[in-house]
C-alpha cells in the first residue's frame, strides 16, 4: 500500500494538488485538437417513440431532423414529426429495413446529414454501423466503433467500466 504525505507548499497548495495541476497542464497541451463542426441535420435510424424523442430534442436545439421508414411504416408518427422522411429497405420486412445499413448511409449522404442517431435496439449496438457512419464521413451519435465492439464482450465491457 502506498501512503501519500501531503505537505503544504507556497501558496497553500498541497504537493498532490501541484502534481495534479502539472499533469492536467501537460495533458492539455498533448491532447489532439478536434475540429468543431456544428450539427445542422440529424437522421434517426429508428422508429416510434425513441425517434420522436430525439426529433423533439433536436428541434429544441434548432437542428433539422430526418426520419427513415419502411414501406409498412409510411403512416407512422415518427415520419410525420421529422422535417424530412425517406424510405429505406424497399421490399424488405420492417425490421430488416431498419437494419439495412447501406440504405441508411445512402439517405444520409444524399441529404447532407451531419450525424446519425441510432436510437436504441436495432443498430445502437452494432459496431459495423458505427464504422459505416465513420467511413461515410457522417458522425455517429454514440460510442466509437471500437468501444461498441468491446461492449459486445461482457467481460471486457466490465473491465472497461471498472477502469473508468
Amino acid at each position: 500500500m502506498m501512503l501519500l504525505r501531503l505537505g503544504v507548499v507556497h501558496g497553500g497548495r498541497s504537493l498532490l494538488e501541484l502534481h495534479r495541476i502539472g499533469h492536467l497542464h501537460r495533458s492539455a497541451h498533448t491532447a489532439t485538437k478536434l475540429e468543431y463542426r456544428p450539427i445542422k441535420k440529424v437522421l434517426v435510424a429508428n422508429r416510434g417513440e425513441i425517434a420522436i424523442r430525439v426529433f423533439r430534442a433536436c428541434t429544441e436545439l434548432g437542428i433539422r431532423t430526418v426520419a427513415v421508414y419502411s414501406e409498412q411504416d409510411t403512416g407512422q408518427m415518427h415520419r410525420q414529426k421529422a422535417d424530412e422522411g425517406y424510405l429505406i429497405g424497399k421490399g424488405l420486412a420492417p425490421v430488416a429495413a431498419y437494419l439495412h445499413i447501406p440504405d441508411i448511409i445512402r439517405v444520409a449522404k444524399v441529404n447532407n446529414v451531419d450525424a446519425i442517431h441510432p436510437g436504441y435496439g436495432f443498430l445502437s449496438e452494432r459496431a459495423d454501423f458505427a464504422q459505416a457512419c465513420a467511413d461515410a464521413g457522417v458522425r455517429f451519435i454514440g460510442p466509437t466503433p471500437e468501444v461498441v465492439r468491446k461492449m459486445g464482450y461482457k467481460v471486457e465491457a466490465r473491465a472497461i467500466a471498472l477502469r473508468s
